[in-house]
């Protein structure tokens, strides 16, 4: 079951394949739209500091491709949800066509070895704590490896080629979720 879905698609620089595009679609009968993004920066701190390897070069470019919005968890999926319509589970297809159709509009290839950054919603706090807690690690729900799982089975049909990953998921005022190809 796929959400049934338009493309609009914005700024492109086909040379550099960098720009956004806007994915529409219909979650539980509202209409959304999802911003993406795939542009070319350096690694950001959290993370390559565990990392002692070589192949990762704290300042060499690395594609990202960027969806903009809260960062959704793989829900524990039955032989019942093939027909039935759980606001988790179709939360999570929709993601699925998000992170696809933005790989196929901007020729994004994934990896074998990724990073993952989950920017997580901020709750309203004071401006003093916001600026506390801003790219700090979350440590509450959702866990980490099912924010992974989603990620990583909207991006592969066969997971099992992927190797290496390195996530971390930390506060931040604008959610979002960061995809890097560290090939």
């Amino acid at each position: 079951m796929t959400s049934p879905q338009t493309v609009v698609s914005e700024s492109t620089n086909s040379q550099l394949k960098t720009g956004i595009f806007t994915f529409q679609g219909s979650l539980l009968g509202e209409q959304k739209q999802i911003r993406t993004t795939v542009s070319y920066r350096t690694l950001p701190y959290a993370l390559f500091q565990y990392d002692n390897r070589d192949t990762i070069c704290p300042y060499k470019e690395y594609e990202i491709l960027t969806i903009w919005g809260k960062p959704i968890p793989k829900p524990r999926e039955t032989q019942r949800d093939r027909w039935a319509e759980r606001p988790s589970v179709m939360r999570f297809r929709f993601l699925r066509d998000v992170v696809r159709g933005a790989m196929e509009h901007f020729n994004f290839v994934p990896s074998e070895e990724l990073g993952l950054i989950y920017y997580m919603q901020m709750p309203k706090l004071s401006k003093k704590k916001i600026a506390e807690r801003q790219h700090t690690a979350h440590r509450v729900r959702p866990d980490l490896d099912n924010l992974e799982k989603a990620t990583v089975d909207a991006l592969f049909v066969e997971d099992s080629v992927l190797y290496r990953k390195h996530s971390t998921k930390m506060w931040s005022i604008e959610p979002r979720t960061e995809i890097y190809n560290l090939l």
